[in-house]
């Protein structure tokens, strides 16, 4: 990891990854953010694979680093989706819980609070930065990042979008869950774009985003972002 990047955002994989590099760049805050999934870090732990799991997997590994004076890692922030409640650990309350299994092994509080729309466990040393948190879509909803963009899309991008989530719902015999139907929908209206397949970050293509920077919902983001940047 690159020393002049000391904070680290964890994130479930490569789609989220791209995405969030997108976010820090067009922010000015690439510099000092480095966006990682947990295979991008080879970590010692067992299940550190590519998913949310394996995000909240990768702390046992991580969190004793910001203990470590020498260490380059001087924060940390993870951003993983909540998913639908009742279904394998989905749900804000049962991923927060998850999280702070993990953060009570290295000494973090067993409460966690809010600060600039995102979530943050607090460390008992108060020298120690807390761990950033934010579990999509808002850190209460079930959902996934994809719930959290649609709300976001253009007006100019409404028409379309709608006649994809409408082929999403006439499928018969889906083969994918529940919980991923918003997944779906976001992937079929990239896939009718002019670049057809391209990953979220296609989203934020400058001067062409399909989203809108100044809706409240990502603006709130971004200013969560910037403060665990700083």
């Amino acid at each position: 990891m690159n020393k002049n990047t000391p904070n680290l955002l964890l994130v479930e994989g490569t789609n989220d990854k791209s995405f969030f590099e997108r976010v820090c760049k067009k922010y000015g805050i690439n510099a000092n953010v480095k966006v990682s999934t947990p295979v991008d870090l080879v970590l010692p732990v067992q299940g550190a694979f590519n998913s949310k799991q394996g995000v909240i997997n990768s702390l046992d590994a991580l969190l004793p680093m910001l203990e470590d004076e020498d260490s380059v890692i001087k924060k940390i922030a993870i951003v993983i989706d909540s998913d639908i409640q009742g279904q394998n650990n989905g749900g804000f309350a049962s991923t927060i819980s998850l999280i702070k299994n993990k953060a009570l092994r290295h000494d973090y509080s067993a409460t966690h609070q809010y600060k600039n729309g995102g979530v943050e466990i607090p460390h008992n040393d108060p020298q120690m930065n807390s761990l950033g948190i934010w579990i999509m879509p808002n850190n209460k909803d079930d959902g996934t990042i994809e719930n959290w963009l649609k709300d976001k899309i253009l007006d100019s991008e409404k028409v379309m979008f709608a006649h994809a989530c409408s082929i999403v719902s006439r499928l018969e015999n889906k083969k994918f869950s529940q919980s991923s139907i918003a997944k779906a929908e976001i992937a079929t209206w990239l896939a009718w774009q002019n670049q057809p397949g391209r990953t979220l970050a296609y989203t934020l293509k400058e001067g062409e985003e399909l989203i809108d920077i100044e809706h409240a919902g990502f603006k709130g983001f971004v200013k969560w972002l910037r403060d665990f940047a700083v």
